[in-house]
Formats: structure tokens, C-alpha cells, sequence
């Protein structure tokens, strides 16, 4: 009986994490905001509004993120599809936090060595550190850090809700 009790306790502890897993929620966020039709899967073209290397990576990505290979990224294989998007990585960890671990002089800023930590841009990560440099100091501070991992999931969440102007 104890073993029992015991068990049902582990099982009720372990679905109270999961529930309460953030990475559960962005997820969910994610899947809102780029699954345009509302049929709980992406199709390619969708997909590639996730992808920030979508132009030149695109296809590739999604192929080696639709493990069961029926041409969708369903909400299991969302997390993998995403796996070389910096912008999810950051996420994922939490901004904060990445920040945080990432700024290892602990001056509130990071430089591109410190970014490069982070990117899975591999030889375009300055690139994307130049972008994300809004300022063009040189460095990224918290706000053009949080901007920079935020950028991709609210364009897609306002063009949910974005409507043309009236003419």
C-alpha cells in the first residue's frame, strides 16, 4: 500500500512539473502564433516563419524536423525543428538567466565573443550580433538582448492579430 501511495505521489509530483513547465508554455506560444490555419501542425511554408535562416536553410531544417516524415511539424516535434534557432535557445533558457550565464565579466553587456556562446548562426553569428546591436556600441545590453530573442515570436504574434488599415 505504501508503494503504491508512494507511486501516485511521484506521478502526481511529475505531472505538476511538467504543467508548470515553462518550455511547455513557449511552446504553446510558438505553435499560436505560426500556426496560421489552426490545424495544430505547420506545413512548410508556416514552419519557415520560425526559421530565422529559412531563405538559405529552410527546407532542410523542417525536413530534419518532421521525424515522422508526413510533411507537418506537429507540438512534439516543434522543440527539434527549432533546435538551431538562437532566438528559441534564448527563450528556452529564459532571457534573464541567459543573459546572465552568458555575460561573463558581469558588466551588464555582452560582446560578440559572449554572444557567440548563445548563436547557432555558426559563421553568420557577427552578423546577427551586428543586427541585434542597435545602438552599434559594440555591445548588446539587456534590452536589445531581450528585443533580439523576442523579435521573431511577436512579429508572428502581431501579424496574428495585425489588420490592414482602411483605405
Amino acid at each position: 500500500m505504501n508503494r503504491f501511495i508512494a507511486l501516485l505521489l511521484l506521478g502526481f509530483a511529475a505531472s505538476s512539473l511538467i504543467a508548470a513547465d515553462p518550455s511547455a508554455a513557449l511552446m504553446q506560444r510558438i505553435m499560436r502564433a505560426a500556426d496560421k490555419n489552426k490545424d495544430g501542425k505547420l506545413s512548410l511554408e508556416e514552419y519557415k516563419t520560425l526559421d530565422v535562416q529559412a531563405l538559405h536553410h529552410g527546407d532542410e531544417h523542417f525536413k530534419t524536423g518532421d521525424k515522422n516524415n508526413d510533411g507537418f511539424i506537429d507540438a512534439s516535434e516543434l522543440a527539434g525543428a527549432l533546435n538551431k534557432q538562437t532566438w528559441f535557445a534564448i527563450l528556452t533558457e529564459g532571457i534573464e538567466p541567459c543573459f546572465r550565464r552568458l555575460d561573463a565579466d558581469s558588466d551588464g553587456k555582452l560582446d560578440a565573443t559572449e554572444y557567440r556562446k548563445i548563436s547557432k548562426m555558426g559563421h553568420h553569428s557577427e552578423q546577427h550580433f551586428n543586427g541585434a546591436d542597435t545602438n552599434k556600441d559594440g555591445f548588446l545590453d539587456r534590452a536589445e538582448f531581450t528585443a533580439h530573442a523576442e523579435q521573431k515570436l511577436r512579429l508572428l504574434e502581431g501579424g496574428v492579430t495585425k489588420k490592414k488599415p482602411k483605405k
